[in-house]
């Protein structure tokens, strides 16, 4: 029983074209893994069905799938080894950056911050313990160092002090 040759060219195909489709589509590798399979076996299919110079076609087919399978095994490895790890981008990749008050803040007026390579408007988060409960609002001076601990309504990026106003010292050291 012999193979014809056209079905050993459209496996091949296939498999490209499953490859293509995997770098346009979200999922978990799944059309590489039928891409390897399909070229193979259309490589396996040509090689018996005589066609001329298959055993060149048989070698190149099978080291692009040996290099496609090694990069689908190592994406899978690294997307597997990233779960669980804190987000480092969006709003999320914000929480518990450091930066620099550029415009003094308070809890009910907004300044501006310089976190992360950006400017963001900012409040703080809560009033500091150190605050003059005369005052009506805590402030936070230009220059302090501040970390974001959440955000408000739209883009304003919610603060707290890292160093204690008037003090400058950090606060978690002691005495």
């Amino acid at each position: 029983m012999a193979i014809p040759p056209a079905i050993g060219v459209v496996l091949v195909l296939v498999g490209i074209a499953l490859f293509l489709v995997d770098l346009s589509v979200t999922n978990h590798g799944l059309p590489t893994a039928g891409a390897i399979v399909a070229l193979l076996a259309g490589g396996l299919a040509l090689l018996v069905a005589g066609v001329p110079y298959s055993g060149v076609l048989l070698g190149t087919i099978a080291v692009v799938t040996v290099l496609m399978g090694g990069v689908l095994f190592g994406v899978l490895r690294s997307s597997r080894a990233l779960r669980g790890r804190p987000a480092m981008t969006g709003r999320e990749g914000m929480i518990g950056e450091v930066g620099t008050v550029r415009s003094p803040v308070g809890t009910h007026s907004e300044g501006w911050v310089f976190v992360h390579g950006e400017r963001w408007r900012a409040v703080l988060a809560f009033a500091p313990e150190e605050a003059d409960p005369i005052d009506a609002e805590a402030l936070i001076g230009i220059g302090r160092k501040v970390m974001v601990v959440g955000f408000g309504d739209g883009s304003i990026v919610q603060i707290v002090p890292i160093e204690l106003p008037g003090r400058g010292r950090g606060l978690d050291q002691a005495g």
